[in-house]
């Protein structure tokens, strides 16, 4: 209690020395469940029966009225949102925006499976810029581990097998990496962004998101415009989206990555892509062929390996 006390009241709890070794397990775990909702987002959009931009603008406008109790709340009691801070959330949401457009559109081309481990080279994006802009290396186990995580994410994504009735498989895949990349980006901003504002957890997401609906929005328009004629069954899959894909899993994100070392929260990542597989086969009825199962274990070994596996065996022994 003596220690805990003695912290500068400018710096949160949350991201003390020795709150943060003490948070390791439950921050890890909470990326975890991060990244599991985030794979399950391409089911919701099918499910949904939407267009790739109406998916794309209501998962980020409902996830901002989802979000706004909670943004009040944070704001009458740290103030306003830092202005540098608020800037990276706006840029790394626009990114994000465009990334849901490109994304969405992937799934309807190419698959939930296939689309989702596209988009997984923000593995490698991520670390990159923290590495970039962060001065903060990543270790060489994560840097080694890099040419078999994109051999699982190949696998997994179907390159070398797959469900043939895809609509434009090959669109799909360009449209997958490119909003892989953006996607690094976003992680990156708001992950900069606890940083740069310590005490914000979900100002900086809600900022991010509202400008990620803007580019939806212009975006759809853009593309024909946007189709709310989803009926209720539509609607509910599109708030589940909203919610668990968007409001709650970028929250969780934002709050246990900094507690979290950055290849660590990269690999963890991972789960995303293959918990898309998994629903997919599971829900949406795509079957999965063999390379596809031996990329998700592939997948699902280097998640263990970085995520700390061998060391905690070494603990319990």
């Amino acid at each position: 209690m003596t220690s805990g006390a003695s912290e500068p009241p400018s710096q949160p709890p949350a991201l003390g020395p020795r709150f943060g070794r003490l948070s390791q397990g439950p921050a890890t775990l909470g990326v975890i469940v991060s990244a599991v909702f985030l794979g399950a987002s391409g089911l919701f959009v099918i499910l949904a029966d939407a267009t790739a931009p109406t998916a794309a603008f209501l998962r980020c406008w409902i996830a901002v009225l989802a979000l706004a109790p909670l943004v009040v709340g944070e704001m009458r009691r740290w103030g306003r949102l830092p202005q540098k801070a608020t800037v990276v959330a706006a840029c790394s949401g626009a990114a994000l925006g465009l990334d849901y457009v490109l994304w969405a559109q992937s799934v309807l081309d190419a698959g939930v499976g296939v689309s989702t481990v596209l988009i997984s080279v923000q593995v490698i994006v991520f670390p990159a810029l923290v590495w970039a802009f962060g001065g903060s290396r990543p270790g060489w186990l994560f840097i080694s581990c890099i040419p078999v995580m994109i051999i699982g994410m190949l696998l997994t994504g179907g390159v070398f097998g797959a469900d043939a009735t895809a609509d434009n498989p090959t669109r799909g895949a360009i449209f997958g990496v490119l909003s892989g990349v953006l996607y690094g980006v976003y992680i990156f901003g708001i992950h900069h962004c606890r940083r740069l504002a310590p005490k914000f957890v979900v100002a900086p997401v809600a900022v991010g998101t509202v400008a990620a609906g803007v580019m939806t929005a212009i975006a759809g328009f853009a593309l024909g415009g946007l189709d709310f004629d989803l009926g209720v069954e539509g609607w509910a899959w599109m708030v589940a989206l909203a919610i668990f894909g968007q409001a709650l899993s970028w929250v969780l994100l934002s709050f246990c990555s900094p507690l979290v070392p950055v290849s660590r929260t990269a690999a963890l990542m991972l789960l995303q892509p293959l918990s898309a597989v998994v629903l997919g086969s599971l829900v949406a009825g795509e079957r999965l062929q063999m390379p596809q199962w031996i990329g998700a274990a592939l997948v699902a070994a280097i998640v263990w390996v970085v995520g700390g596996g061998p060391e905690a065996l070494k603990r319990k022994r």
